[in-house]
């Protein structure tokens, strides 16, 4: 039974690639986060066609649509923007044809995508408004279907703090870090929190500084660090007192009278 629900799914899904001449065969989506939470984002539909003819009407059909985002979704719904969907400003869409064929979407947020969250003197917390997401929740789950990638590009110096969810990957851009996720995928809960430094303050707050070292991870690896140094100095005391005395003796000069 499941060999004939796959088998009339694809069935279904080739007549519809032929009866309309092209296909997606790749998402991209890309998330380039702010300093502040607010988000750059740049979509691509990856296309293909069944024959020079099906992409010179394609070609013809772009011309007609131009760049206004909800024509595109009327001639298909799955030209439209993944994030925040009725959020957006500075919205346009493009066609580009050569060896690659895409449709690409560029916008932003009129909100930022990241919710600011517990602050200190040293680290603001941010984490992601799931909701601004909800064209991936099917039936209770943070689908991203196969062949969709989803890339968040993080601000430069941000630090992941929690589990991301759905598994990501975990890589870096520079000094930015970035989190990729990969379809298909799929979870019940959709997490993304990182803390960003800020420039010290002079006159710190002794309970702050308390709290970071001995209440987050970042502060307990500082701590170990330091106890490591400092045993280490102790344990080598009598060698760095000899290896000094013979420097100082080594390099004193005395004066005849």
């Amino acid at each position: 039974m499941k060999k004939i629900f796959l088998t009339i799914l694809i069935l279904l899904f080739t007549s519809t690639v032929f009866a309309q001449g092209y296909g997606v065969f790749a998402h991209n989506v890309n998330i380039i986060i702010s300093n502040d939470g607010t988000a750059e984002i740049t979509e691509k539909f990856q296309l293909y066609f069944n024959t020079d003819q099906d992409k010179l009407e394609f070609r013809t059909t772009s011309t007609d649509l131009g760049s206004d985002l909800r024509k595109w979704e009327e001639f298909n719904p799955q030209f439209k923007p993944t994030i925040g969907q009725n959020n957006i400003i500075n919205g346009k869409i493009t066609y580009s044809e050569g060896n690659d064929n895409y449709l690409e979407i560029k916008y932003q947020l009129a909100d930022a995508l990241m919710a600011k969250g517990k602050e200190t003197n040293l680290v603001e917390e941010y984490s992601i408004k799931a909701n601004y997401l909800n064209n991936l929740f099917q039936s209770g789950l943070w689908i991203i279907l196969d062949g969709t990638t989803i890339v968040i590009e993080l601000p430069p110096g941000a630090e992941i703090n929690e589990t991301i969810s759905p598994d990501a990957i975990i890589g870096s851009n520079g000094t930015k870090k970035t989190i990729t996720w990969k379809g298909y995928k799929s979870a019940n809960k959709l997490n993304v929190k990182y803390i960003l430094w800020k420039k010290i303050n002079p006159i710190l707050d002794l309970n702050e500084v308390t709290n970071f070292l001995f209440k987050t991870t970042q502060g307990l690896i500082i701590i170990i660090i330091a106890l490591i140094l400092m045993g280490t100095i102790i344990w080598k005391r009598k060698y760095f007192s000899s290896k000094i005395e013979s420097f100082v003796e080594d390099n004193t000069v005395f004066e005849e009278d």
